[in-house]
Parts: C-alpha cells; sequence; structure tokens
C-alpha cells in the first residue's frame, strides 16, 4: 500500500479534512515509545484508574472466552461471503479479520515469508501481501499461501491479475483479492465497480477490497457497493490530525458500508510520517478501540514492511501488538454478533465515548477518553447493571457503578473494559 493517501485537517473535528501525499521515512535511530501507561496497582474498588489485576479480571475473561465457540474462527469451508450486517464469513463461520499490509517488493521472497510467520506469531489472523510478479511469483506466493494456512491465517493478495487468479484462487488460505488502493484517488466509483464484476466473474467466492481515506466531511459514499469490503485509512500520529480523528472516520465508514452491506476494515497507523515518529503503544490501543467502538468488522495496521517502514526492525510495539490481537481474538463474538449500543457521557464535550455490547445475554461496556493531554472525570447512566469486573489484566480500571452510575477517572488516551453485570 504505497504512497498513502491521509487526511490532514485542522485542530477541529467540525473542519473538513485536506489530503496530502507524504511518505514516511525511518529514523536513523529508533527510540522506544514514550511510557503510557500507569504503574500497576490493584484497583478492585478504588474508583481510581489503575491497572487490573490477573486476579480481578481472570473470571470476567473467562466467560468471554467461553463465548467464542459459535464461530468465531474460520471454518467449514474456504469461500468467503458478507452477511448483510458487514460481517464477514469464511465458509459459515464470522470472522474478525486483523492484521497488517506488507508492501512485499520492498524486500524478497525470504522476507516476505519471514515476516508473515513474525505477524503470525504477534497473533494476528490476516496480511495483505503483494506479489512481486503475476506469473513469475506464483510459486513463491504459493509458498506464502501455504504457510499462511499452516499458521492459521488468510491473505489478501494485493493483485486482481487473471493469471494469478487462476493460480490462486483455490488455495485455502486465500481470502480475497486488492482491487484497488486509495480507490477515491485513483480510480473512478465505475472503474472500481469494473474491477469487482470482473474479479468476481473469474473467483465468485472471496472478497474483493479497496481501500481509501475517508473524512467525516466527505464520505465518498459512491464507491460503497462496489467492491465487497471497504477499508477506511487513518494515520493521526504526526499527521496532521488529533488522535480522536479516528472515532468519527470510523464511524462514517460503518454508517456508509451498512448501507450496502459492506464489510468496513479499519486501515490504522503503525508507520512514523517522514519526519516522525511511530505510535506510543497507548496511542496505538487508543486508535484500535476507538475504531472497535465505532463499529468496524475488521482491522489492518498499515504497515509491517514498505520502502520506508519496517517493524522487524522497529519491535517496541510488539507487546502491545501481541495484546490487542489477543484482546480483538477474544471479543470477537461480541464485535461481530452482539448489538452495540453508544451511552451518552455528559459533561466532556464529546472526549470520551462509551459503549455497551450485549452478545447472548452477556454485557460488557466499554469506556474511552479521547482527550490526549488531560484525565477525565466521568459520570454516566447505565439502564441496569449492578457492578463493574474488568475484563483483561494490566489494563487500566477502577470506574465504579452505584445507583445506576458510572464514575471514576480516565487517565490520558486510556481504554477501559468491563464485563457488566
Amino acid at each position: 500500500m504505497k504512497n498513502r493517501v491521509f487526511m490532514a485537517c485542522a485542530l477541529s473535528l467540525l473542519l473538513a479534512s485536506c489530503s496530502q501525499n507524504t511518505t514516511p521515512r525511518l529514523p536513523d535511530t529508533m527510540t522506544a515509545p514514550a511510557a503510557g501507561m500507569p504503574e500497576a496497582t490493584d484497583t478492585a474498588m478504588t474508583g481510581e484508574e489503575g491497572l487490573a489485576t490477573e486476579g480481578v479480571a481472570q473470571s470476567a475473561a473467562d466467560r468471554l472466552a467461553a463465548l467464542a465457540a459459535p464461530g468465531t474462527v474460520a471454518g467449514g469451508g474456504t469461500g468467503t461471503t458478507v452477511r448483510p450486517d458487514g460481517t464477514l464469513l469464511v465458509g459459515n463461520q464470522a470472522m474478525f479479520p486483523m492484521g497488517f499490509y506488507h508492501v512485499s517488493w520492498a524486500g524478497n521472497a525470504q522476507k516476505r515469508l519471514r515476516d508473515l510467520n513474525a505477524i503470525a506469531n504477534l497473533g494476528f489472523n490476516t496480511v495483505n501481501m503483494t506479489m512481486f510478479d503475476p506469473e513469475m511469483d506464483l510459486g513463491g506466493f504459493t509458498k506464502v499461501l501455504d504457510t499462511a494456512q499452516a499458521r492459521g491465517m488468510k491473505v489478501i493478495v494485493e493483485d486482481y491479475n487473471a493469471t494469478s487468479i487462476a493460480a490462486l484462487k483455490s488455495h485455502p488460505a486465500t481470502l480475497g483479492w486488492m482491487i484497488a488502493d486509495d480507490c477515491n484517488n485513483r480510480v473512478t466509483p465505475q472503474e472500481l465497480e469494473k474491477r469487482h464484476r470482473m474479479t468476481k466473474a473469474l473467483d465468485p467466492d472471496h472478497l474483493t477490497y479497496t481501500s481509501m481515506a475517508i473524512s467525516f466531511a466527505n464520505s465518498h459514499s459512491d464507491y460503497f457497493g462496489r467492491a465487497d469490503a471497504v477499508g477506511n485509512q487513518s494515520y493521526p500520529i504526526d499527521g496532521g490530525d488529533p488522535i480522536s480523528v479516528v472515532y468519527p472516520v470510523m464511524q462514517k465508514l460503518v454508517s456508509e458500508a451498512a448501507q450496502k452491506g459492506t464489510l468496513p476494515i479499519a486501515n490504522l497507523q503503525s508507520f512514523r510520517w517522514e519526519n516522525g515518529r511511530y505510535p506510543t503503544a497507548q496511542e496505538l490501543n487508543s486508535m484500535t478501540n476507538q475504531a472497535l467502538a465505532a463499529g468496524v468488522k475488521g482491522i489492518l495496521y498499515y504497515t509491517y514492511l514498505d520502502t520506508t517502514n519496517d517493524m522487524a526492525k522497529y519491535t517496541q510495539l510488539n507487546g502491545e501488538l501481541r495484546k490487542l490481537a489477543r484482546e480483538v481474538k477474544l471479543l470477537a463474538p461480541v464485535l461481530l454478533n452482539g448489538e452495540r449500543q453508544s451511552v451518552a457521557v455528559p459533561g466532556v464535550g464529546g472526549r470520551v465515548k462509551a459503549t455497551v455490547w450485549t452478545y447472548q445475554g452477556h454485557r460488557y461496556l466499554q469506556v474511552l477518553n479521547l482527550n490526549d493531554k488531560a484525565a477525565q472525570n466521568i459520570t454516566l447512566n447505565l439502564p441496569s447493571g449492578t457492578a463493574l469486573k474488568p475484563l483483561f489484566a494490566g489494563r487500566p480500571a477502577g470506574l465504579k457503578l452505584q445507583a445506576g452510575k458510572v464514575s471514576g477517572t480516565l487517565s490520558t488516551l486510556s481504554t477501559h473494559w468491563y464485563e457488566l453485570n
């Protein structure tokens, strides 16, 4: 996904975005991301933010894990479809695709396989990888698919050449075909649909996928319904936007996708812009959870490799990436099949987002502080509930629920997940 298009907008979310073409560049000396998490404390009933302990969170996490059995891992066939609600089905199983872009021609065949294994080691289930050549690389890319299959992963092939499709469409690791990048800048809606129809005629059993930059001011709605899945790019770190932009632009993606039965995929930043820096672990967490709160049905980070970024060399985010992959895998049945309801948070000017998820009689509360400058004291009303139990050990906790009101303190850019009883 080279020459990415990014929305550099004014500080206010009420103003329109403007686009820039900038290639991110690696620094000569890479430094670790700034610390962003508070020191661990036992916060069971303090009402102040700290980190949930293993003992406090384990029972809630175990109950959530028990919900994973009904169709959260791809299986029961290899053909892909999209449910009317935008959920990806592989065979008859719902799947939350989560992984990385990989601009493979920036490396070589050996590095492509090595990086695929590294992404699998982080716990992800999907990669978007490029071919070196639609004919000469068929043998090499078959090795990619074989490796992905052995690691329980799926591959979106960044190619839609007839030769490639004919050779690779029957492989069980094939998830789909990327038919356009930056489509709102590079092709017309009519051209996108032409590519979709051509690809589907050659392979009706797998996804067509495209990506673009959608702002809260310009949704590019004409591009929806012309591919099975649409990604939305949001790269705010040192790119001109506040980090809080992720939620409204992904909300726009989900809204437009819902009208056409399209799979909405968040494209989130794991790289650094030219003369910029990489996201911190805390920023990566915030961007990911903003996208989840908005209702996306998949996440692809840009990028593991391109001509100027190489996550194999910049490993400081690996710990956070492992946690996010593990947590989203655990949450997948709720994210894919549950009911999502936003909850108003008064007095914070939209800087805090609260969402209640309901699935199979279980409820979960997600609360996000989008403010990257200050902590937030909150009070919000819930229609019902008697207790909050932290869901993930080592993650922020400490909010209290009494008499239908959730209250407490959220540190800068913190994300809270609770089982709501």
